[in-house]
């Protein structure tokens, strides 16, 4: 028999006009595609609403949220951590400062790409969280590309991120072939059989089926599991909240990227590093144009940028040597060149 919520704890669940602030969580693993989509729905998801974001990085310095940046945007960024640990306060004192502000109505929460999303749901379900806000789908950003892979290498922690979800957005289709993206879609169905699956090249999509989508199915099985076990029922469920906060094995360093490189060398440099460096954000300019670099698992973009005061990179992967990725790095950069062309 399944177990019912505690109709107290769902009485936020039942709200036919909510006034409340609205809160939607964006995950998925290093470079699927998260920041893409954040952006979209802050782009398209305005007109009679008034959005924030909350950006959570993982290294010490925030790449996403300048990119993210808008002199529209009210945005909260929290690095150095994971929201579903050791940042979990600083979230919620940034959705309280936020709310506060009292003209806001939905918050976008982007969790860094090693976070937990049943930790993520554990936070959300908080009564802090759930009796005064409206929280929407959970939604998860899939690279089909990458998917066999990264399940392969990153096991439950990867399933974890398509289990959790409301809504997957199977992403960089356009990059994938037939047989990837059929594999793909096969898996997660059988991983998750109750969430939308929406097919995306660079997450477009309708902003509407995720900024007015339903409440999260997710949180309300997340609520009738706590109540489960609140009633001592806990034949099925292993209640247990101290959590060994299951993160990607990973850590990041920044090195300064200042200076102006070219595409080649830029390319040769990356084509070099080992195989448990699966992330590099950053800022610098290439060719004299003031670019975004973005690096994948094996994957380099550049995109043109505005310009920028600070260049750095950050650097994400599990037992990184520094000081060997370190090597060659700085020699990359032409410093002379890059201050000349800010004059």
């Amino acid at each position: 028999m399944s177990a019912i919520a505690n109709p107290k704890k769902m009485k936020w669940l039942r709200r036919e006009a909510p006034t409340e602030m609205r809160v939607n969580l964006l995950f998925g693993f290093l470079g699927s595609g998260k920041t893409t989509l954040a952006r979209r729905l802050l782009k398209e998801g305005g007109g009679d609403r008034k959005l924030a974001v909350i950006v959570n990085e993982f290294g010490e310095v925030g790449i996403d949220g300048a990119i993210l940046e808008g002199k529209d945007i009210d945005m909260v960024e929290l690095t150095s951590g994971c929201l579903c640990c050791t940042l979990k306060g600083s979230l919620l004192n940034a959705v309280e400062e936020l709310n506060a502000k009292k003209d806001i109505d939905v918050v976008v929460i982007e969790a860094t790409g090693v976070a937990e999303p049943e930790e993520m749901i554990e936070t959300f379900s908080e009564p802090t969280f759930r009796d005064h806000y409206e929280i929407g789908p959970m939604v998860s950003v899939i690279d089909i590309p990458k998917f066999t892979r990264l399940r392969e290498m990153l096991g439950p922690f990867y399933e974890a991120q398509v289990i959790n979800a409301d809504v997957l957005v199977l992403n960089k289709i356009d990059l994938a072939s037939a047989e990837e993206l059929e594999t793909a879609r096969r898996a997660v169905v059988e991983l998750n059989d109750t969430a939308e699956l929406l097919y995306t090249e660079q997450c477009d999509l309708n902003v509407e089926e995720i900024l007015a989508g339903k409440t999260s199915q997710k949180m309300v099985s997340y609520l009738a599991r706590e109540d489960h076990a609140a009633a001592g029922d806990h034949h099925d469920h292993d209640h247990n909240h101290d959590h060994d906060h299951r993160h990607a094995p990973a850590q990041s360093f920044v090195l300064d990227s200042g200076g102006d490189t070219s595409r080649n060398a830029l390319e040769a440099y990356f084509d070099g590093l080992p195989e448990n460096v699966w992330r590099v954000k950053g800022f610098t300019h290439i060719d004299g144009t003031p670019a975004l670099v973005q690096y994948t698992m094996g994957q380099l973009v550049v995109d043109e940028t505005a310009p920028r005061k600070n260049h750095h990179m950050v650097f994400i992967g599990p037992d990184m040597d520094q000081s060997s990725i370190e090597s060659g790095f700085g020699e990359l950069f032409n410093r002379e060149a890059s201050d000349q062309a800010a004059q």
